[in-house]
């Protein structure tokens, strides 16, 4: 198998040397960076003349798959709970509180893995930077942002994924840690995209479709009479569901905005599925979004009848209650409903409540808190001055003001700082939604 590497020279080589060290019959393709965002010129130059591709981690992988659609199975080295767990026992022996750390790469993982070794979040003064990975400022945000943690007391230490970050910090004699990856982890890995290139080249012909539908929402959800929080919720279904494809190998059909087909292989599919024991997607949707899908899956020799076959399972999927998955195979046969577990699930019930809370406590309408969120959610971070929310939401900044003020006052938003946006300009406060 010719396998491309993609990452920083650091990651590659310590990738590479496992990787020769375990796996016979791969020859590797050292494709090196500087900055994260060269990796989708990589894979687009490469991934023609190579069987397999894998990133060093997470955040030259997402970046290249916005930017460049795969044509051989892509993989990347995951942030697990052991890596985490290494690089915080690392902290340990060095003297860093681990209680009070800046990190770039993890998200839920990380107060899981503190909750299990004993260390509650509400004791924890942990600072984790926001996910801007397509903003071209993203690496030296990411750098002022752990050295702020650290100048102003915050943290005892800083932790990165980014060889750049952390060989900037290093320089500035800032204490910080790089996340290395355990050698299991490597290898489970690249297992898998062995699998992945063999079910790719060799087995599995056969044609399979994969209808999504999001489920239609309750109607006396409030959350859901808001029509623009409704449409960037479905927006933000159409990325998980465009995420799975990628790692199916699919090609994609929108057949609208909540309804998607996806044109796969038998092996691809099974591969990824656990032989259609678990559907990542299911969780993929529910986590990150405030919705659920139903899938159909049909299996044919062709095209036509693997969709008919995906059609008809879709809608007995959405008559069993939605949220689940069913598969007719060639000759009609029907199979499911197929669910796995529900860890992780954001309840409308519970949103619906938790925003009326807030419209109770502050005196504002739903409509309000409703919106914004939805510039939270839009923009991925949740600090603005007052005149860009004002501009963002579309009314004055007078009005803005005092919608602030009502939410300050219940404690939703706190001013975390001040900034000029002329010379000699007033300081325009900086504030946090905490929603």
């Amino acid at each position: 198998m010719r396998l491309g590497i993609i990452g920083p020279r650091e990651s590659i080589q310590n990738i590479r040397n496992l990787i020769e060290k375990n796996f016979a019959h791969i020859h590797i393709s050292n494709l090196e960076y500087e900055k994260y965002y060269e990796a989708s010129d990589l894979a687009k130059k490469h991934q023609r003349e190579l069987d397999a591709l894998l990133f060093t981690g997470p955040v030259p992988y997402r970046y290249a798959s916005k930017l460049v659609s795969p044509v051989i199975p892509w993989e990347y080295i995951p942030g697990h709970g052991s890596t985490l767990l290494t690089t915080l026992i690392k902290a340990i022996f060095a003297g860093y509180d681990i209680k009070k750390i800046s990190f770039d790469s993890y998200g839920e993982i990380l107060f899981e893995t503190y909750e299990e070794m004993g260390m509650p979040k509400d004791e924890l003064n942990i600072y984790v930077a926001e996910n801007k990975i397509m903003q071209s400022n993203f690496l030296e945000y990411l750098y002022n942002f752990h050295k702020t943690s650290y100048l102003n007391g915050s943290v005892s230490c800083c932790i990165t994924g980014l060889w750049c970050v952390y060989n900037n910090l290093c320089r500035e004699n800032i204490p910080c840690l790089k996340i290395v990856h355990t050698s299991n982890i490597v290898r489970e890995t690249v297992t898998k995209l062995k699998l992945k290139h063999l079910t790719h080249t060799t087995h599995g012909n056969q044609i399979v479709v994969l209808a999504v539908e999001i489920d239609e929402p309750e109607e006396n959800s409030i959350f859901y009479q808001n029509e623009y929080q409704q449409t960037f919720n479905k927006i933000k279904v159409a990325e998980q569901v465009y995420l799975f494809a990628q790692k199916i190998q699919a090609a994609v059909i929108e057949v609208n905005l909540g309804s998607y087909l996806l044109f796969s292989t038998k092996s691809m599919l099974e591969n990824e599925t656990k032989n259609l024991q678990h559907f990542e997607l299911l969780q993929m949707v529910k986590q990150n979004t405030s919705s659920t899908v139903s899938i159909g899956i049909g299996f044919g020799k062709t095209a036509m009848e693997a969709k008919s076959g995906a059609l008809m399972a879709t809608k007995r999927a959405q008559k069993s209650g939605g949220n689940t998955v069913f598969v007719v195979y060639e000759g009609g046969k029907i199979v499911g409903p197929i669910n796995t577990t529900d860890s992780g699930v954001r309840d409308v019930k519970q949103i619906d409540e938790y925003f009326l809370q807030i419209s109770r406590q502050t005196g504002l309408s739903i409509n309000t808190i409703f919106r914004l969120n939805s510039i939270k959610d839009q923009y991925k971070q949740d600090c603005f001055t007052t005149k860009e929310l004002a501009r963002l939401y579309g009314i004055t900044l007078r009005s803005m003001n005092r919608i602030i003020a009502r939410l300050k006052k219940s404690g939703y938003i706190e001013t975390v700082g001040s900034r000029s946006l002329s010379k000699g300009g007033r300081p325009c406060r900086i504030i946090k939604l905490k929603f």
